[in-house]
């Protein structure tokens, strides 16, 4: 097993793969990993999943579950391989129940409020999963909530869009993408199950601590979207930004797209990982000082040093 990062193993190299049933070319359908899944949230992520799992899994029963009628009544018309995706669609979080896979794809505190509401309807052995931004309150909940029997194995697929709703959903979303998943001690085997449907739909998914993927997320997601946030308020906020706008360009633009994400969604995760936030911010603001002064005082020679080591570091991000 190779191991990047303490804590974080790349599941494709580990020599626990499980062997992948239910998916062409791979099985067949007779020996599904999963054969009821629920899915908790009709938005994109939870609309693109299921539109996976139909075609990965096209004798699974697909249940969804959202709050609203139109949800409902647009994901009823949703296709896939000439199939309804969905099997059964209902506003109450009772049609759990039945299920051996559980995904909840709402805001991450919704979802810890949702866990205490399925623990009645919830089958014994159930496998129980989300697609949450921050894992370590999610997990703790879980953990406390749910009855004996029942594993939760916290997910996180490093894919999206600033475009929400199950309108925008489609095939392919999680394809090549990394996807987290935090196991509780204990829980190998519900993770190399879970991990098996990942890899079905095209995804990778990556083993890790609670803990050190809601720091990692911290750095690589959440500080960015904040960052394009205060930039996109700065900006169209200003006083000049109506004349400015005929100055706006490619770059101001591909910078602050994912200020326009749902709002919800980043409220619940800015908040269930605020400490780790915090400390980059501390960081980006300390930085952000070092180039104000160099500026201030005129300093060419540090002015081209910074810029040389962006520019080198985000290049190396392309090789």
């Amino acid at each position: 097993m190779k191991t990047a990062h303490a804590g974080l193993v790349s599941w494709n190299e580990d020599k626990r793969k499980p062997r992948l049933t239910g998916i062409p070319g791979t099985g067949d359908n007779t020996g599904m990993t999963f054969t009821h899944c629920s899915i908790v949230g009709l938005g994109l992520l939870g609309g693109s999943l299921a539109i996976d799992l139909r075609h990965h899994f096209p004798r699974m029963t697909l249940t969804g579950i959202a709050r609203r009628r139109k949800t409902l009544e647009d994901a009823a018309v949703l296709r896939r391989d000439g199939a309804a995706v969905f099997t059964h669609l209902s506003q109450e979080l009772s049609a759990i129940r039945g299920a051996d896979l559980i995904i909840f794809c709402t805001p991450v505190q919704t979802v810890i409020q949702q866990l205490a509401e399925i623990a009645p309807f919830v089958s014994p052995g159930a496998m129980v999963t989300d697609v949450g931004s921050t894992k370590r309150m999610v997990m703790n909940a879980a953990a406390t909530v749910l009855p004996a029997g029942v594993c939760f194995v916290g997910g996180h697929p490093m894919a999206g869009s600033e475009r929400a709703g199950l309108s925008h959903a489609r095939a392919g979303l999680f394809r090549d993408a990394a996807w987290a998943l935090c196991a509780p001690a204990g829980a190998e085997e519900a993770a190399d199950r879970v991990s098996a449907v990942v890899e079905a739909i095209g995804a990778h998914p990556l083993r890790i601590d609670a803990e050190l993927h809601d720091q990692l997320v911290a750095l690589s997601s959440h500080l960015p979207h904040v960052v394009a946030c205060a930039l996109a308020m700065q900006v169209l906020g200003s006083p000049r930004a109506e004349a400015a706008r005929a100055f706006i360009a490619g770059g101001f633009r591909d910078t602050t797209r994912i200020a326009a994400a749902n709002t919800a969604m980043w409220r619940d995760i800015c908040l269930t990982n605020r400490d780790n936030i915090v400390r980059e911010l501390n960081e980006m603001i300390a930085a952000l000082e070092g180039w104000r002064d160099a500026l201030r005082n005129g300093d060419a020679p540090h002015l081209e040093v910074l810029l040389a080591r962006a520019h080198t570091l985000r290049e190396e991000l392309n090789s």
